[in-house]
């Protein structure tokens, strides 16, 4: 009994060239990738987190921001600090793309279905990609602006920097609990964005659009109903052993 051809081989083959291909496209288009990710984050803090967040643009592929802390200086009372030019490479978060899209255009479907999944993939990469880079600018916020603070006072000879950075690190513990977000929760989060999120989300999604061609792929079907003509055609093997053996002596 001859068997159906796997359609294995060939999606491996075409995944071989559009994968690569993707990748190129994605790191030849990385200012068109990071554009919709950094004007979402923009909008995002400038309605959320207004006080402390300011100042959102992007260069190339780059999400820049600053952010402005409050501060006790000795002898002067309180006063603003602006920590600038505070950078996150969203390509970093953002290679699930190009994986994903690649998985898309080497599965053998319609151009139609081709192109919405597509569609989805980049409506909810691009989400799953915000996610990834705004907790790391919370995370760079959270832990890093102490050590801003004080780097940048020493600098410029200004004595007491050890306890104005001391205070700008309680401002901004203060100001994220006013946001529910504490310190160990912000950590966890840019964890859980930064080494989860753009490995899953991509193979995740491309398995849930593609199921059936999965099943093929790797044989999940299921035996037929009880109403149905015959084995499964996944299932040549049990046929066999279901066909009845010629009796002893008896003629082919």
């Amino acid at each position: 009994m001859s068997s159906a051809r796997s359609p294995l081989k060939p999606f491996v083959l075409t995944a071989a060239f559009w994968l690569p291909a993707m990748f190129f496209l994605w790191f030849t288009l990385s200012s068109p990738v990071a554009f919709p990710v950094v004007r979402l984050l923009s909008a995002l803090f400038a309605g959320w987190m207004p006080e402390l967040v300011r100042d959102v643009h992007q260069e190339f592929h780059n999400l820049v921001f600053a952010y402005q802390v409050q501060v006790q200086v000795p002898g002067m009372g309180s006063a603003a600090l602006m920590i600038e030019e505070q950078r996150v490479n969203v390509l970093i978060y953002a290679y699930g793309l190009p994986l994903f899209l690649g998985l898309v255009m080497a599965t053998p479907m319609s151009w139609a279905r081709t192109f919405t999944q597509a569609g989805v993939g980049l409506v909810a990469l691009t989400l799953a990609e915000s996610f990834g880079v705004g907790t790391r600018m919370l995370f760079d916020i959270a832990f890093g602006a102490g050590p801003a603070v004080q780097a940048g006072l020493a600098e410029q000879g200004i004595p007491a920097a050890g306890s104005i950075a001391a205070s700008a690190e309680a401002y901004v513990r203060t100001a994220l609990a006013g946001h529910g977000l504490p310190l160990d929760l912000v950590a966890l989060l840019y964890q859980f964005g930064y080494l989860v999120v753009p490995a899953v989300v991509p193979v995740v999604l491309w398995i849930a659009l593609n199921r059936r061609f999965l099943e093929t792929l790797v044989g999940w079907r299921q035996e037929p109903g009880p109403g149905a003509d015959g084995p499964s055609p996944d299932l040549p093997a049990a046929a066999e052993r279901r066909a009845p053996m010629p009796e002893e002596g008896s003629t082919r």
